[in-house]
């Protein structure tokens, strides 16, 4: 009986020959803009989340974005659902809030800005304008991934009640055109006017209300959710 090509009790417990095991390929990915390598073939959501990026997935869940033009893979609430990787493939997670008491939010602009600080962001106030807070905002996803943008919000003195109505953005990322929508549309010049004059470089002002904040647990997190889906969608 030839036997040359058998390969009987040289199979793992997935069928799989186990001279195979030892030049398993690697798969190189990336998670909120940092590259990793992983030898696994499939992984869920929460396994990315802890594995990569050390957090809780109790208070963050995963998005899988796609080339420009396709929606993202938002794995909000099915966060073992098995994920077959390849190389490429990127992710960014996303916070739906604290995750501890401790970091409930506060009222006020106050909590705004702790809730920035939380999240490393450094956020300073305007000489005079405690209210008008600017931050270094490197941009995870979307045609603009990479860039760093410096963001400007005013904050309402009822926050969380409300939410700030849209960012002020530096430097000029389109052209300025009051009517139409996202992401052209709604560029204003004027309304950015004190950041522009409180800080260098040219600023404009993205009227982006963030219409679903009353689903949300109106959090800092929820806001800078926001934020990051308006680059995402650009």
């Amino acid at each position: 009986m030839n036997t040359e090509n058998l390969d009987i009790g040289n199979k793992n417990e997935h069928g799989e020959n186990h001279a195979d095991d030892a030049h398993r390929h690697t798969i190189h990915i990336e998670v909120d803009g940092e590259e990793y390598e992983t030898s696994n073939k499939k992984m869920t959501p929460n396994e990315i989340i802890r594995e990569f990026g050390l957090l809780d997935p109790s208070c963050h869940y995963l998005v899988q974005i796609h080339d420009h033009g396709h929606e993202p893979t938002r794995y909000e609430g099915s966060g073992d659902t098995s994920i077959k990787l390849h190389n490429g493939m990127e992710f960014q997670i996303i916070s739906t809030g604290p995750c501890t008491v401790s970091d409930l939010p506060r009222n006020g602009v106050a909590a705004f800005v702790h809730g920035l600080a939380e999240l490393g962001l450094n956020p300073v106030a305007l000489p005079g304008k405690p209210d008008h807070v600017a931050f270094d905002y490197v941009v995870s996803s979307g045609k603009f991934a990479g860039t760093k943008v410096r963001h400007g919000l005013i904050v309402p003195a009822d926050f969380p009640l409300t939410p700030p109505s849209g960012p002020h953005v530096s430097p000029h990322i389109h052209p300025i055109a009051a009517g139409g929508v996202h992401p052209l549309g709604g560029i204003h010049q004027t309304q950015a006017t004190p950041f522009q004059e409180a800080l260098d470089g040219q600023w404009q002002y993205w009227s982006r209300p963030f219409h679903s904040w009353a689903t949300t647990r109106k959090t800092v997190a929820a806001y800078m959710n926001h934020i990051w889906r308006l680059w995402d969608s650009q």
